[in-house]
């Protein structure tokens, strides 16, 4: 049976609409956080022109793309590390609008689809190596977002299984690993990734009419798409039995995640050390080199985006003004003389004995120097990894703080899986 085929009845199968708790609870905290990440995202430059291109163009795709762009300019939606892919940003506003057109109707539909969504979206990541392909410019999410869309949307069309492969091979034939780079608020960069998500969409509307993409693809091309190799082993692997998707975590705040373990490592040592800012002497950070030469960015910076992948300016932001460590807003980023000084003192280097938890941790380890002594830790799982989830408390509370209403809250937290599935795409945009 071809790669297709197998990845189709994944996505069709009966047991994907009887989730074990732990599972359902788990969507439920991602569906609420990628609904604070789209919140806030409308309200970015990015999020705004996305949203007048949809208005412009007035299709249910275009209003896709919109919403992924929205929810994935924000860097605060959620990330599964061994495919370095941030799926939410993709497979929820995929099936939520799917939902506000009617197409989807009941929670039990809803749970089945993003799950579905989610993992096949995963396992393309985790197929291709993401992390590593990563440093060769190709860009995981962008590359499986197409065939995240489609696996969403064949459940939600109730296709059979070789109408599901042919979405599939579609869908996939639409991959690509090259977006523009998000050095300004014009980028077409977040709208790309949301073409590619409508491009699913569109893939498993033409299975549904008939239209066949190659079920053998993979196999026929011998596993590269786009120049980019797809190991079928990865791709298949206990595949429905493990569920990649457990693997997930979320991010407190924006940030690029390979920086979140040395910002948690040095707020946790500065608050149980009672170190203040004017105690400081300096500060090293050592990383995994994959994630070094994504953080280490000593210069000021000049764009949010900038911001959010330096480390050292997300360490002086946690130490000068952490109360603004979610604030969600375009412009220029917060610097002052404080911010300066601390972000002169900060130092990143490659640490060779970390290498063996990369990929499937993202690790730092932290020395702290002040008051002539020496602090040193190590982090390998920080608040919001998978094995230090974030509870719905905190998603809650997440959501609120990024501008998300409350009623919706009360909306999602419930889930019956027999349940109507509110309006909650007309209340996010209200």
């Amino acid at each position: 049976m071809s790669s297709l085929l197998v990845l189709a009845e994944f996505v069709q199968s009966s047991a994907l609409n009887e989730l074990p708790e732990e599972r359902r609870d788990r969507v439920r905290s991602h569906l609420i956080d990628t609904l604070g990440a789209m919140k806030a995202g409308l309200r970015l430059k990015e999020g705004i022109s996305a949203g007048k291109f949809a208005a412009h163009d007035g299709s249910r795709h275009a209003a896709i793309a919109a919403a992924c762009a929205a929810a994935r300019c924000t860097e605060v939606d959620d990330i599964h590390l061994s495919s370095c892919t941030t799926p939410g940003s993709v497979v929820i506003p995929v099936a939520l609008a799917l939902a506000a057109s009617r197409d989807l109707r009941t929670w039990k539909e809803f749970l089945a689809a993003v799950t579905a969504g989610y993992e096949v979206m995963i396992r393309i990541g985790y197929a291709i190596n993401g992390p590593a392909i990563l440093g060769k410019k190709v860009w995981p999410t962008f590359f499986a977002a197409s065939l995240g869309a489609a696996a969403v949307a064949s459940r939600v069309f109730q296709l059979d299984i070789r109408q599901t492969a042919s979405a599939l091979a579609t869908a996939l034939t639409f991959s690509a690993g090259t977006a523009a780079p998000a050095r300004s608020e014009e980028s077409s960069r977040w709208l790309s990734l949301g073409v590619a998500a409508a491009n699913g969409v569109m893939a498993a509307s033409a299975a549904r009419s008939g239209i066949a993409g190659p079920e053998d693809l993979l196999e026929r091309y011998a596993a590269r798409i786009a120049g980019v190799s797809i190991s079928r082993k990865r791709l298949l692997q206990n595949l429905g039995d493990t569920f990649l998707f457990d693997e997930i975590g979320m991010k407190p705040y924006p940030i690029a995640r390979q920086a979140l373990a040395a910002v948690e490592g040095v707020r946790e040592m500065m608050t149980h050390e009672r170190i203040k800012a004017p105690d400081l002497e300096k500060i090293v950070i050592g990383v995994p080199d994959a994630q070094r030469w994504v953080i280490d960015h000593p210069e000021l910076p000049s764009t949010r985006m900038e911001s959010i992948v330096s480390v050292q300016y997300q360490i002086a932001l946690q130490i000068v003004a952490p109360e603004g460590r979610l604030a969600i807003s375009g412009g220029r980023p917060f610097l002052n003389d404080a911010m300066r000084t601390v972000m002169a003192k900060i130092l990143v280097k490659h640490a060779p004995d970390l290498e063996k938890y990369y990929p499937a941790a993202w690790p730092a380890k932290v020395e702290i120097r002040a008051k002539g002594r020496r602090f040193r830790g190590e982090v390998l799982h920080p608040h919001g990894d998978a094995k230090d989830p974030l509870d719905w408390s905190e998603c809650s509370a997440k959501f609120i703080a990024l501008g998300g209403p409350a009623a919706v809250i009360e909306q999602v937290r419930d889930l019956k899986p027999k349940g109507v599935m509110p309006r909650l795409w007309e209340a996010l945009h209200s």
